[in-house]
């Protein structure tokens, strides 16, 4: 019989720790200079962590392994839409001491957006729900999204551009503003733009970008 730690990975719960394994190797991509499987890695860990909480919802677990699940979710989110990206730009060359300030500022703002969220959760208005602050997951959008721009811009460019992105996630994320928590819909429109991003990233890995 598994041990009681283990019989808390259901189907969820699973799928949050593949998101996790996404994007450690996203880190390693990175570490090893291999940015566009690096940027698909994090894509899909966004895609999972999109989807592991409707997973949770429809299926039919121990009030244990609910509470479980909240935990390793925001323990995952702080690893894959916190570390990961600051590895990521730190190893596509964010090392200058503004960059690192910068990278230290999103960390931060990550850690202390996701422990509010633990605390507060989501605010209601009528049927629709509403997060205060961009979502952490959201740096799997944003940041693979701004990278097609490197296609174009020359390196020193694509820093700079790297430097203001990341500063304005780090300034969203403990924003004080509502945000419709999305939903039906959206969930294909963002799988049809991370199959776009495997698409355009897997075209320049092939040709030897």
């Amino acid at each position: 019989m598994l041990n009681p730690v283990l019989r808390q990975i259901d189907l969820a719960n699973g799928l949050t720790l593949v998101g996790l394994l996404l994007s450690t190797f996203s880190s390693i991509f990175a570490i090893q200079g291999q940015f566009y499987i690096a940027l698909i890695c994090l894509i899909y860990a966004g895609i999972i962590d999109l989807f592991d909480g409707f997973v949770a919802r429809k299926i039919e677990r121990t009030e244990l392994q609910s509470q479980v699940g909240k935990q390793i979710d925001s323990i995952v989110d702080v690893c894959s839409f916190g570390c990961t990206p600051v590895v990521f730009a730190y190893c596509f060359g964010l090392r200058d001491p503004l960059s690192v300030a910068v990278l230290m500022v999103y960390i931060s703002a990550v850690a202390m957006r996701l422990a509010y969220f633990n605390c507060a959760g989501l605010s209601s208005q009528g049927t629709e729900q509403y997060f205060t602050g961009l979502p952490t997951t959201y740096a799997a959008l944003f940041i693979p999204l701004t990278c097609l721009a490197s296609f174009a811009l020359s390196e020193p460019l694509m820093k700079m551009v790297l430097d203001s992105l990341y500063l304005a996630l780090a300034i969203a994320m403990v924003a004080d503003f509502k945000m419709l928590k999305l939903r039906g819909i959206w969930y294909g429109i963002f799988s049809l733009a991370a199959l776009v991003g495997t698409v355009v990233y897997g075209w320049a890995i092939a040709v030897g970008l």
